[in-house]
């Protein structure tokens, strides 16, 4: 094929070229020559050339090179046929693709390395390599010494270095000493190294000295680093002590209500428990700008001994607590009146001294065991009324079907003189023997009061400046009956006053006074709770109930013989909870101990020295309404005691302390003899016979 001129074409295109003229491109197109069939052959013999074509179809080397590329696309990597009737459509991967996909192997990544380091930590050299806790009391008793023991444990296969145990005390613990010495302020123990599968106690003596029932919380670290590891490792431990008690038993008497400008007084007894570690103490009184503790020399001399001092300022330095019981009389004044109820608060406190080291003056401190906060009822008048009950003027507790004998003192401490005064009594009750009532002067019984004028009792027609007078009268409780626990088991009494006209007022009667300046016109109110309804039964027989003998020997007793008899005591409780409880029967020194004895609560026992039979019970629950106990005594009568009734029990106590009122309960029983008053069965009069 010949070969076309390129630069021959080259011209002609020159010549063919579009001008660029203002005509419109479709005329120019139109205008154009349009090339000729031989033109047109030309051209496609020079294109089929270049591509590997011929007039008869492909050359020979072309086809070959075809065939190789063809048999390379369609083979796979290992040579093999590919299947091209299989479409396999690959999906092209976004950025979030790739963005989450080096999240998950970053977290991958970094959870193996977590994980490797945790079990490397926790079962080679981590805090569980490590043993510690602490033990001592649960509950102990204030000022008592006892010990702290840190224990701890290298429980790794390789030492531990620059171990240090810091522990944080409570407040109120005294540090005595410890094994071994600590360092730091007496808080901290560092050692160099502890070896594998070593151990060790750190010992701490102390004190804890705070009120009854707190909490006292030691705290303790210890850190450490492996011996092949470069981090430090910690470990905490805790223990919680609580103050069992005082060691100190504390009671108060006090009235619940002060005149202003009066003196008051606060009685505070105390003794040793029968574990006491505090043997000494400061009382101190919070002040207040309205009480007044600077009364004169004269005031204190019933406290002036060796182990008490009054420092002023209502602050006492007892300096011993022994198993008698000791009084502490405290006197005061309100000065004035802030409010209706004001509480005096008292703290008791013990010194602690720490030993002077290196020149350093001693560290005083005191810790506060106890606080006693209390209540009174503050009144300012002109007529102070005071009210008296059994000869007391504060609470206390009074027995069922007992008398109580009233006083009201009244005195003018205005300044001017009161006329036409009425004073009453409020006795509020459910258990007050009306009829029982005994008044001399005859005073108008109202609902629950008793009420007397000048018609009643002249004086009170007109009461000079510092005139005073006394009101007396008595009443019984009402005796046992059953028990209503709906009811209050109390007499709540108090009295109060009002006045006609002050001399030169012109004031009218004013009859009850009301709201404040009723409580400013009453007196001290006492509140007698009712103790509970213990009561002994006691008997001493031949026979029991059943007349069956219980006893031995000859009855009557005859003189030169033996004969014995059973002693049943019976104790019935409902109201209160009893505590100390206790019968006592001393044994004539011709009476004899038996034995034979059983209780159903509690124990009997038989001291042979005083001759004491005692049934220890200690405390009774309400909840147990009887308990029963039982032995023999036995008499063998001299020539001396014939025609003679013998003694054999003179008369029996019980006692006890009732855990509602505070007080003392004590029963004693009438006197057994020979006679056997309460056996039914036996008939004689109880002299011995020849």
């Amino acid at each position: 094929m010949p070969k076309i001129n390129l630069q021959n074409q080259d011209q002609e295109n020159d010549d063919i070229r579009i001008k660029e003229e203002s005509e419109p491109s479709l005329a120019e197109f139109i205008k154009r020559p349009v090339p000729s069939e031989e033109e047109l052959e030309d051209f496609e013999n020079m294109v089929g050339e270049e591509h590997g074509f011929s007039s008869g179809g492909l050359t020979e080397a072309k086809e070959d090179e075809i065939e190789e590329s063809l048999s390379e696309i369609y083979r796979d990597e290992n040579g093999g046929s590919v299947n091209v009737r299989k479409l396999d459509i690959k999906k092209k991967h976004s950025f979030f693709f790739f963005a989450f996909s080096f999240l998950i192997t970053a977290a991958i990544l970094a959870g193996a390395a977590f994980g490797i380091y945790s079990y490397y930590a926790q079962s080679g050299s981590g805090s569980r390599s490590v043993e510690f806790f602490i033990e001592s009391k649960k509950e102990v008793i204030a000022g008592e010494e006892f010990f702290y023991v840190v224990n701890y444990k290298n429980l790794e296969r390789v030492d531990i270095k620059n171990v240090e145990i810091k522990l944080i005390y409570p407040q109120n613990f005294i540090f005595l000493d410890s094994e071994p010495a600590a360092g730091g302020k007496k808080d901290t123990w560092r050692f160099d190294s502890i070896s594998a599968n070593r151990e060790g106690i750190v010992k701490i003596k102390g004190k804890l000295i705070a009120a009854t029932g707190q909490s006292s919380i030691i705290l303790a670290d210890i850190t450490w680093t492996p011996a092949n590891f470069s981090s430090e490792f910690k470990k905490s431990s805790s223990f919680e002590t609580v103050i069992k008690n005082s060691g100190i038993e504390f009671s108060f008497v006090n009235q619940n209500s002060a005149l202003v400008g009066d003196e008051n007084e606060i009685i505070v007894k105390h003794k040793a428990k029968e574990e006491n570690y505090i043997n000494n103490f400061r009382l101190i009184i919070d002040p207040a700008d309205n009480i007044d503790f600077s009364p004169s020399d004269a005031v204190y001399k019933e406290n002036k001994s060796e182990w008490i001092e009054y420092s002023g300022g209502g602050a006492w330095q007892i300096s011993e607590v022994a198993e008698k019981e000791k009084e502490i009389k405290i006197k005061f004044k309100f000065t004035d009146k802030k409010s209706d109820n004001q509480d005096i608060v008292l703290k008791f406190e013990h010194l602690i001294i720490e030993e002077a080291k290196d020149g350093v003056n001693a560290l005083k401190k005191y810790y506060l065991f106890q606080e006693e906060a209390i209540a009174y009822e503050v009144i300012k008048s002109d007529l102070n009324l005071s009210l008296i009950i059994n000869g007391n003027q504060s609470d206390q507790g009074i027995d069922f079907g007992q008398t109580l004998n009233y006083s009201i003192v009244y005195a003018n401490k205005g300044q001017s003189i009161m006329k036409d005064i009425v004073i009453m009594a409020v006795l509020e009750s459910e258990f007050l023997d009306w009829p029982s009532l005994s008044d001399k002067n005859s005073g108008k019984i109202s609902d629950n009061a008793i009420i007397w004028s000048k018609k009643e009792i002249p004086s009170l027609e007109s009461l000079d400046m510092n005139d005073e007078g006394i009101i007396d009268f008595s009443i019984q409780a009402s005796p046992f009956s059953e028990i209503d626990l709906s009811k209050k088991y109390q007499v709540k009494s108090y009295a109060q006053y009002s006045i006609g006209a002050a001399s030169g007022s012109g004031e009218a009667a004013s009859g009850e006074a009301t709201g404040a300046d009723k409580d400013d016109k009453r007196s001290n109110t006492i509140i007698n709770k009712i103790n509970s309804d213990l009561s002994l039964d006691e008997q001493v027989r031949y026979f029991n109930d059943d007349n069956i003998a219980v006893g031995s020997g000859p009855l009557p007793p005859k003189a030169g013989e033996t004969t014995s008899y059973k002693v049943y005591w019976a104790l019935t409780n409902n109201l209160h909870e009893l505590s100390g409880l206790q019968v006592i029967a001393n044994l004539p020194n011709y009476v004899k101990w038996d034995n034979k004895n059983r209780a159903s609560a509690g124990n009997i026992q038989y001291d042979s020295e005083t001759g004491n039979v005692v049934w220890q019970i200690g405390r009774l629950p309400n909840t147990v309404y009887r308990a029963d106990a039982e032995f023999n005594i036995s008499i063998t009568p001299a020539a001396d005691d014939i025609n003679k009734i013998m003694v054999l029990l003179p008369g029996t106590i019980a006692q006890a302390v009732d855990y509602e009122t505070k007080d003392s309960i004590n029963k004693t029983g009438s006197a057994k003899t020979t006679k056997l008053e309460d056996d039914d069965i036996v008939e004689s009069d109880g002299r011995v016979v020849e």
